[in-house]
Formats: structure tokens, sequence, C-alpha cells
């Protein structure tokens, strides 16, 4: 009997070579890609073919390897044996390895985290490797030796680095005893990396520098890093954060910058006989470039131009993850799915793409199982309550309401299926999908129902021995269809007896003087088998048709149909308006615009209300007759964001969300009203009352609309009247005025209750308040979204948490609708999916008009088939960055899709710098408010920290402690925790209870300004005030205005600093403090004229305490975007003087659109350009006074570029001085 592995997620792995066949990744890849999603009960089937494929490629191909073109996937992270004669790469999350020479792979590492860069120790016997197995990426190391040709793992992996922060791997020091790492350790203004040593013992994590830097590499004399932000996927970025390459002498700390330049320069690799090979983009492509020992760039030699061949739109900037040889004889390189060798021994550095091969049935899982019951992110009830749909997951299903009923799935592929909406007579869901290769409005409808395969009742008396008694009869299952079918059909029974009736007096006898009875009846059954179980059907659905309504070359979705069934509204690209006559085909433009209107139908099928976005980026509220589009109206009329319009069925009240009562662009919305009948206004409340409740009651009473027959002749209903309505932005009232906002309007159909979500007296829920915004009732509490509600107002749903929920407008318990449902997916197929959604949208978005000139379609063909060959979120996100790099902009990127996760450790932070001593670690710096500094937890600069609860750091207060501080702490955020330290020679126990990374890092902030601003008080004797924003959000607004009160009133000058600056949208709030003008002053009584301040003036009559007085603004690489705009407009109003390093170069304002696993994507929609028309993206703002923050300066904490604005901030005061 075979045994089961106790840690599935770590396979044990053979120290022998697999017997299975050899085939190309990419070509198991194409194998696998062929099969769509299935539901779970195909699941054994699928497995089945699938192998059974896998064997028969086998067959064809010989089980011979070598007879299969060389491929590889998608590699990454490559790294060399001391000798480079092995190779050891991450594929699909796991390291691999391969002689360098060529041939079969061999998995090293089987976990379901992702393992990525790699490093040898010098003697080759461990291999180093970055795992996020422990939830942030950091450093373990395992015991590897060749045996043959064959690197094998000899012993079991140990974890040297602990951290709650991302460490990136960079090597090895030259004796072999520790390890080398870049990232995040101590909190810091500049957003750059510091750089580490770890021993493999154990010990003191200890920085090699305190300036910052990323990859070192270390010879026995010299480090090598690099420095800047750029990333490598914009070869073509030429700006103030691309990457140069720096060395630090080991004996004396001195610094050297080894190139300078506009382009990317990294990747940097010391070789033996002192050459630096590394990756440089200095020609528009990444390629290896040599600098000789002790030369300078004008001696820099390529190695390699790698351009695309003639039938490749792009290599992917060329080469990337560069690794060395310890002996300097041999480099690799990832191009493309490619691994390539460099001969840097040999005359030429010929390069040699490695034969590189791995076995599918050792690679990750091509398929996996997807649970849909927690994916719930749309639902939408039928219009008679019986049924709910919902999309899970890019996924259509439907289930009756009822408990206990079973989930069908309606579709059941990789097409991603969304915007879902029944019919006003339930026959048909819309929804959009790209399953056609782009968006299209699809239709689905239910071809086989459970009565449909129930036996049909036989007619009475026709069965022989059939009983006529009472109690012989049963009532057939169709008539205890629900109360609301039961009640139309009632009511239409009853209205068409009358008719029949009244029309029959005189010819109640044919010729022959028959009773024309029977085609009374006749007519009756008829109607009742025209009664519409619609809603039966769809809780009852087994099977479904899909069928296109409109699929085009365009991009077509939420397909909004109107009240009477007869016309459909969708959006076209980037929001242009369609109207759709279901009947005839027409197809009319109603609205050319650039960006998705917000819209409503009126219950008359003939008006819509709708909020769209005019080019200042306001929204206002409009009202539009579809037969006459251009006699649209706008209700609102108002500067500020309008939003969520929604409409009663009489068309008399009208709500919305409005931010007009917020300052500084907040988001916080209220809920506003509109009459748009004038005399609702002037009604008394009892009047208003007994109005509301009548509209309630009639839209209680309607029913489900008849089955729609587009053959039939259609009388349309009569259109709703509207008056006065020039002036209904005159009769806007507030209803609503909680802190936070108002979120997920709902209207009832009587315009008697508005529903809303929003964070009220710190409980988030789903609120109910009347018409006139009073009688506020929490209907639930938690995350709600999604929300709709039947056409009679009775019954919402909701989202909440991943489900789908009901609840009865009026109130009450909340009923979730589960999901019991599986998929199964198709790695291939799903990166497919998200890839070509991820290339549609943000090409339709992208700000740039052509791309840049690029051939978007081309390229993206191109970067489709490697994303396909990807099988972890980390390498397609990869993928992706590569091709958005191809566009070279900044606000660019693709964040999280599921994959690996486990929980981060939980360390502890005392607040507190620390140095390793005999016996554990010396405190160096308290933080204020930190628990260190707490009375009774109070640590003292010379404390020894000897142990932490059972730890202790030092068997001996002679040796160095054996424990990293970081390792002691994990486990003790927000705990009590027991410390043994040495203070005076004493030793004392304490209990101190550790913070989280991000307070530590908040304390360290704090000290960092409250240091700035006494430097600049003490180089400019008290005259001058300094603040820094640290980002361009209404909190840094706030902390602003206090800090221009607090450190600047009363001082000559103000240097203003935002580097290290990411960006924002407050640039305006801050030019309404500092460019507010001086028009006049004010003197109360009791204070002489030559005695006050000339700028005095009441503060309540600002929007922003305002600041006229001089000031200077330092700036660097690291100020983007909304930092980048401040910045400019600074020099473009002639408001102060720039100071430091030219900004990034990245302004574009962006949103994100999420992909069907969660995934996040950046979508820069809107650029911004200079007065004079130059585009601010790459064109950073550049300094009047550049000051370069180099290495030397962080080594020895020195800030000169605060130094030198302090210097001329104070000459200006004294210019303007003098000249009165």
């Amino acid at each position: 009997m075979p045994t089961r592995n106790p840690n599935p997620s770590e396979r044990p792995l053979s120290p022998y070579p697999s017997r299975a066949c050899s085939i190309p990744i990419s070509e198991a890849s194409a194998i696998y890609s062929t099969w769509p999603i299935k539901p779970l009960a195909l699941l054994e089937g699928t497995r089945f073919m699938i192998r059974l494929l896998l064997t028969l490629s086998c067959l064809l191909l010989g089980f011979n390897a070598a007879q299969a073109s060389p491929t590889s996937g998608f590699p990454q992270y490559p790294s060399l044996s001391p000798d480079g004669s092995m190779t050891v790469f991450s594929l699909g999350g796991d390291l691999w390895s391969v002689p360098t020479g060529g041939g079969h792979a061999e998995r090293l590492t089987s976990n379901e985290s992702s393992e990525l860069r790699s490093s040898f120790s010098p003697d080759g016997g461990l291999l180093a490797f970055e795992s996020n197995r422990n939830g942030a990426t950091s450093i373990h190391v395992m015991p590897v030796e060749m045996r043959g040709q064959r690197l094998v793992p000899t012993g079991p992996i140990r974890r040297v680095v602990t951290s709650d922060r991302n460490q990136y791997l960079s090597g090895f020091t030259p004796d072999g005893e520790s390890i080398l790492f870049w990232g995040y350790r101590e909190p810091s203004l500049f957003r750059e990396s510091g750089m580490y040593r770890a021993p493999l013992d154990g010990g003191a994590i200890v920085p090699l520098t305190s300036a910052k830097g990323d990859a070192p590499r270390m010879t026995d004399n010299q480090l090598v890093f690099s420095r800047g932000g750029a990333p490598m996927e914009r070869p073509r970025y030429r700006g103030s954060s691309n990457q140069d390459i720096w060395s630090m002498n080991l004996a004396d700390g001195s610094f050297t910058r080894l190139t300078e330049g506009k382009a990317n320069d990294s990747h940097a690799f010391p070789l033996p006989n002192g050459d630096v090979l590394f990756i440089s983009s200095r020609d528009g492509q990444n390629n290896l470039w040599r600098l000789p020992a002790g030369a300078g760039e004008d001696s820099l030699v390529q190695i390699t131009s790698r351009t695309p061949a003639n039938d490749q739109t792009t290599i992917g900037h060329g080469i990337r993850d560069l690794a060395v040889s310890g002996d300097g004889s041999t480099a690799v390189f990832a191009e493309w799915d490619q691994l390539h060798r460099v001969n840097l021994d040999q005359s030429g550095n010929p390069t040699t793409r490695i034969d590189l091969r791995v076995n599918p049935d050792q690679s990750r899982p091509s398929t996996r199982t997807q649970r849909l019951d927690n994916e719930v992110d749309e639902a939408v009830l039928h219009p008679s309550g019986e049924a709910m749909a919902v999309v899970a997951r890019g996924q259509l299903l439907v289930r009756n309401v009822e408990d206990d009923h079973p989930t069908k799935l309606i579709t059941a592929d990789h097409a991603r299926d969304r915007w879902i909406s029944f019919s006003p007579d339930g026959d048909k869901l819309y929804f959009t999908s790209d399953r056609s290769g782009h968006e299209g409005i699809w239709a689905a409808t239910v071809t086989l129902s459970r009565a449909d395969l129930e036996p049909e009742e036989e007619a009475d008396g026709e069965t022989e021995g059939e009983g006529t008694g009472e109690g012989d009869t049963e009532k057939p299952k169709d008539e205890s269809s629900d109360e609301t079918v039961n009640e139309q059909t009632e009511e239409s029974s009853n209205q068409n007896a009358t008719k029949a009736s009244s029309e029959s007096v005189d010819e109640s006898t044919d010729a022959d003087g028959a009773s024309e009875a029977g085609d009374d009846e006749d007519e009756k059954k008829e109607k009742k088998d025209k009664k519409n179980e619609s809603g039966k059907r769809w809780a009852e659905a087994l099977r479904f048709e899909i069928a296109p309504v409109v699929v085009n070359e365009h991009a077509n979705h939420h397909p909004m149909p109107s009240p009477d069934g007869r016309y459909l509204i969708y959006m076209r690209d980037r929001g242009d308006v369609h109207l759709l006559d279901l009947a005839t085909g027409e197809d009319r433009l109603l609205m050319n615009e650039w960006w998705p209107p917000e819209i409503q139908w009126a219950s008359d099928s003939r008006h819509i209300i709708y909020a769209k976005l005019d080019l200042d980026f306001n929204s206002d509220i409009w009202l539009m007759d579809v037969n006459d589009p251009e006699g649209a109206t706008n209700l609102t009329r108002h500067p500020d964001l309008d939003e969520s319009p929604r409409m009663s069925d009489d068309g008399k009240v009208v709500i919305f969300r409005s931010d007009r009562n917020q300052i500084g662009g907040s988001n916080a919305y209220d809920v506003y009203r509109i009459f748009l009948d004038e005399t609702l206004a002037g009604l008394s409340d009892w009047e208003r009352t007994k109005h509301f409740e009548e509209t309630a009651k009639a839209a209680g009473k309607k029913k489900i609309l008849d089955i729609v027959d587009l053959e039939e002749e259609h009388e349309p209903s009569d259109a709703l009247e509207f008056s006065n309505l020039d002036t209904a932005w005159n009769r806007a009232d507030r209803l609503t005025s909680f802190e936070g906002g108002e979120d997920d309007l709902l209207l009832s159909p009587g315009g008697d209750a508005i529903l809303f979500t929003a964070d009220i007296d710190g409980t988030q829920g789903l609120y109910k308040v009347d018409a006139m915004g009073e009688g506020r009732k929490r209907l639930t509490t938690g995350s709600v979204g999604d929300l709709r509600m039947i056409p009679t107002g009775k019954t919402i749903s909701y989202i909440s948490g991943g489900n789908a929920k009901t609840m009865p407008m009026k109130g009450g318990s909340s009923k979730t609708i589960g999901i019991d449902a599986d998929a199964e997916i198709m790695m291939s197929e799903e990166q497919a999916q998200k890839f070509d959604e991820t290339s549609r949208l943000f090409g339709r978005w992208f700000y740039h008009p052509d791309m840049k000139g690029l051939d978007w379609d081309a390229t993206t063909d191109r970067y489709r088939e490697l994303a396909m060959t990807t099988r972890t979120p980390q390498a397609f996100n990869r993928v992706v960055d590569m091709l958005f790099g191809e566009v070279d902009a900044s606000h660019t990127g693709i964040y999280g899709g599921g994959g690996f996760s486990t929980s981060v450790d939980p360390i502890g932070y005392l607040g507190i710098s620390t140095r390793p001593v005999p016996g554990g670690y010396e405190v160096t710096e308290v933080l204020e408010k930190s628990p260190a500094a707490h009375p009774e937890s109070e640590l003292l600069v010379g404390d020894i920290i000897l142990g932490v609860n059972d730890i202790t750091f030092s068997e001996s207060r002679d040796e160095d402690p054996s424990i990293d501080l970081s390792k002691a702490m994990n486990g003790t955020r927000n705990k009590e925790t027991i410390l043994e330290i040495s203070r005076d020679g004493e030793d004392h126990t304490m209990l101190i209870e550790p913070i989280s990374w991000s307070a530590w890092n908040g304390l360290a902030y704090q000290d960092e300004l409250r240091r700035n601003r006494e430097m600049v008080d003490e180089l400019s004797d008290g005259k001058l005030g300094y603040l820094h924003i640290r980002s361009m959000n209404m909190p840094s607004v706030h902390q602003f205005e206090h800090q221009l009160y607090a450190a600047a009133h009363g001082k000559d000058g103000l240097v203003i600093d935002v580097r290290n600056n990411g960006g924002g949208w407050t640039t305006d709030v801050l030019l309404a403090s500092l460019t507010a003008p001086v028009h006049a002053s004010t003197i109360p009584r009791g204070v002489a004229w030559e005695d006050a301040p000339k700028e005095a003036y009441p503060r309540d009559r600002r929007l922003i305490y305002a600041w006229s007085k001089p000031i200077v603004v330092l700036a660097n690489e690291h100020s983007f975007s909304n930092a980048e705009i401040f910045t400019h407009a600074i020099q473009n109003t002639d408001r102060g003087t720039v100071v430091g390093e030219e900004t990034y170069g990245g302004v574009i304002s962006t949103g994100s659109f999420r992909l069907i696993d969660g995934s996040r994507v950046r979508r820069p929609f809107r650029g911004w350009r200079l007065p004079d028309g130059t585009d601010m993206e790459a064109r950073g703002a550049v300094p009047d006074i550049r000051v370069q923050r180099t290495p030397a300066d962080e080594a020895e904490g020195k800030d000169r570029q605060l130094e030198v604005a302090v210097e001329e901030l104070g000459k200006r005061i004294q210019s303007d001085q003098a000249d009165g």
C-alpha cells in the first residue's frame, strides 16, 4: 500500500534521475491549454485525458528529449556553481538545476511558496535562496553536492534571515560564512533599501554600511552595489532615478561611483581580475557590459547586443537576471523564455543558448479546483424573487432561493462573465462576456428545467380506471407555483373572463346551435398557458443556452434592459452609450463619452437618468428622453461630484450622492434628494407621508412582466411628464451628514425608502431612511456591496463577505444564498484570459492615444505566448510588467493574484536602535513614545539586552550573540515580553510590549522630522521653519497645516521638503495655502498698527492656513507623481526655489481594475502637461540648485541638500530685506 506524504506541500525529492520522458515545457503547456474549465464532476476524466495526451506525446517524441527543440518556459533568476558547470534557476516557483552545457533539469525544491533568487557558496556546498514560505520573502540555505553531472540536496533547508519585511538575496561573502542581502529592515525617510550581512551560524545581522543600495556583492577588498529606483523593465527610461553602480572600499569605507548616466546600470558582479560585469540599458536595450578594473566609463566594453529577430516584435527588453560563476569564467542570464551562457574566458565572449528540458510530470499542476462558495462579487434576484443569479470568479451560476437547493453553473469555461441583469420578464439573463476574445453582450436562457422532466398529467377521464372522487385526484405541481405568479394569473384570468363574457352576449351559439363555452374555456387555457413562469424555470434550471446579443469588433458591456423589455442600453469601448431596439435590431448612439456614465432607466422605458463626467472631471446628474438625446437636462449643475442617480417609479423623486459639502476631495459623499415634482415640496408632513404610502403600496402590487414577444405589436406606455427641470438644481436637499461618506445608494420604487452603506458611530453597515432623510434604521452590519432589489421593492439583495444575501426592504433577518459549486481551472487558459483582459483594458485606457508609437496588438500577441507558460502569480505578473515596460511609462503595474499565502512572522519591535556586543545587543538610540521610552519599560542608551523571554543571546558574556535580535523578537508583537538586560554592570528583568513595524516606522519618521527641524533651526539661528510632506493626501494636508503653524509661525522663511513623497492629489490644496494673495490685513482694537504683523488676517476667513513668506522646496529622485506636479507648480508660479535632485519624471493619473483572480492592474488614463505643452511624464522637475545625495553623505549622516536649502533661503531673505 503506498504511503502518503505527511506534508504534501513539501514533496520529497528523489536523488535518482526521473525515468519519465522529457518534453519541452512549452509543449506540455500547449497540451494543457487545450482543456477548458469544467465542473468538478468531470475532474477525473480530465485528469485521465491529460495523462493520456502526455503519454502519447512521449511516444511521439520517442522518449528522446534531445529530439525536441530546446525551450524553457519562463525561467528566472539563474545562479552558477563556483566553477560555472551547474546552473540553478527558478521555474514555476521552485528551484531547478541543469548542467550549464544543457540537458535535463531536475527539481531541487518542491513547495507551494515561491522560491526565486539563489546563490552558491564559494565552496559549492550550500545553496542560498529566497522563499516566501514563511510569509515575507526571506533567505534560506540548503546543503548540496555534485554527484556526477547532477546537483543533489543533501540535508534539510534552514532559514537564515527572519523578517516580516521582504529581503532579497545577493550572494555570499568571499569566506562563505555570511549571506549578503538587501531590503527594508530599519525605517527611513528615504525609500531605498539597506544592505546587510547575515552569518550562517545564526549570529547578529548587521548593515554593511549606513549608505543605501541594492544587490551588494563583495570581494576581499570592495563592495559593489547599485543605487536607483527605475525598473529594468523600462530600458528607455532616462531620468534621475536611473540605477548606477557604486563601490565601497572595505578598508576605509570610501565610495566610488563606477557608472553615471541617464540609463540603468545594475546587476553588477565584480570579477576575480577586478573587472565589473553588469547589465546596462545605455543602448536602449538591456545588454551585458564589462567595466575593466580601475577604468572609467570611456573604457566600457559591450559584450552582448541583443535585439529582436525579424519575426519578433520584442525580446522583453533584452537580458535579465544576470549571474556569474565564482571563478569568473562563466556568466548566465535569462532572455524571454530561454537561459543563455557566456564564456567570459574566451575571446569575444561567445554566448550560447542553454538546451534546457523539464519533465512535465514534475512541473506544477496544470489544473486546480477552485471553490466558488465565497467568491461571489455580483448577485441579482429574478424579478419574481424565486431565483438568484450570481457571478463567482467570472462564472455565472443560478439557484433557487429556497434552502437546500443545488447551484447550477450557467457558464463553465475560462471566459470572464459579469455585469449581469435579468430581463424584466425574467426570461433572459443578460451579461457581459469576453468569450469571443473581447467584451460582448450575451444572453442566457433556460432550455431544460426540472418541470420539463416531469410526466405530463393526462386529462380527466381519459385514463381507464381513473377515479373521480375527491380523494382520487392530486393537484398538479404546476399549480403550486409561487404566490406572486398565482396572484398575477388569477387577476389576468378574471379580467379575461369578464372581457370574454361581455363580447359573447350576442354570440352564445353557433350556426348549429352549439354553445361557445368551449371556446371560452380554450381562451382561458391559452391565457393560463401564457402565464410567466420564468422564475420557476430559473429556480429549477438544468440546462442553458448562451446566445450573442451584441458581439462585434468593439468592446460592448454593461447591458441594461428597459423596464418594458424591448430595449437594451449598453456601453461601448470607453464609454459610448448605445440603445438597441431588441425587436428591430436598430442600434443608436445616445452619447459619445470618454468615460462610462452611470445610468438608470426610468419606469416609462423612455427616459434615463445618469451621471457623467466633463473634462474638468466634474460629475452632474442628467435626465434624457432617449428619443431626444440632444435635449438632455442637467439636473444638478454643481462644480462638485454628483453621482449614483436613482429615480422613483413615478419620476417624482431623484436621489444621488454628492461631495459638495466636503473640502479637498475627501470623497466623503452625502445623500441628496430632488423633488422633480415641485408640489411634493409644498405638501404638509402628513400629506407627504400619505403620498409615499400610496406610492409604496402601488409598487408592491406590481407584477412580473408577461413574457415579451418582440414580434407582437407593442403600444408604449405613457411617458413620464416633467416640468421646471431647469430649476431642479435649486431644489436639491441634503438628507444625510454622517462622518465619512455614504455609498451603494438604492431608492425604493415608491420613493419612500432610501438605502445606503455607511460607517455611522463606528458601525459599518447598511442603513435606511425615509424620503425626508429621517427615521434612520440599520438593516445589517458589516461590508455590503452590489445593492439591488426586485421590481416591487419588497426584497433586496447584496454581497457581503463574498456571499450573496437577501433581506426584506422593511428590514429583518438576512438570508445567505449559498453557492455550492467548484470550478476546475486550467492554468494556461486562466493565464491567457487574464493576459487578454489586461492587454485589452490597458490598451483601451492608456493615456497616450497611439501607445507611444508602439504596435500594441503585435506586442501583446508576443507576450501572450510567454504569459501562458507561467504557472505562478509572481511569474505572470513579471511578464505583464515586462509588457508594460514596452510603453515606457510610470504608474503601471500588476499586483496580487492569489497563489501561496501564509501569515507573516509577528515580529515585535522595541523602538530602539542596537548594535551587537559581547553578551547581546547594546541600545544605541531610543525613540520617543516607543515601548522602550515608557517609564515602566524604559530602556536607556548603553543598556545591553541579554535575552528575550526564554532566548539567551550568548552562552557567555564574552561571546558575540549567536541569535539575531529579530529572530528572538518573532512572536512578540503586541504581547507582554520579558527582557533580560544589563545596566551599569547589573542585570535586570523587565516587561515590555513590543509594537508592529508600521508603528515603529511612524515613530522613526517623527524622530527624523524632529532632527531635521532642529538642524534647520540651528543653521538659521531660529529664523527658518521646516516641514516635510509625506504624501499628497488629506491626512498629510492636515499635518502640513499643523506643522505650518507649529514649526513656521513667526519665522522668516520655510523649507518645504517633498523628498521621497510618493504622490497623491493635493497639490492645489497646498497651493491654496502657499499662494493665497495678501490683499488686506486686520488689526483689532488695542493693538497699534506699527506693532502688528502685516500678514495678520482672520484665520476663519480662509479655507486653509496661509503662508506668504519666502519658501524653498526640497525635492529628489523619489519625489513622484503629484509631488512632482507640486514642484513644477512652485517653479511655474515663481513661488520659490527648488533645491535637490530632479524628480522622477512619472506623472500620469491612474486608476486600476481587477482581474478574475483578484489581481489588481493599474490603469494610467490621464496625462499631465506643463503650460508650454510639455508632457510631465518622463520630464522631471529640474531643481534650480542641484545637490546630489551620495552614499558618503548617508554613511556620515549628512544631509547636504537640506544644508544648501537653508543657505539659499537665508540668502533670499537677506536680499528681500535689503530691497526693502
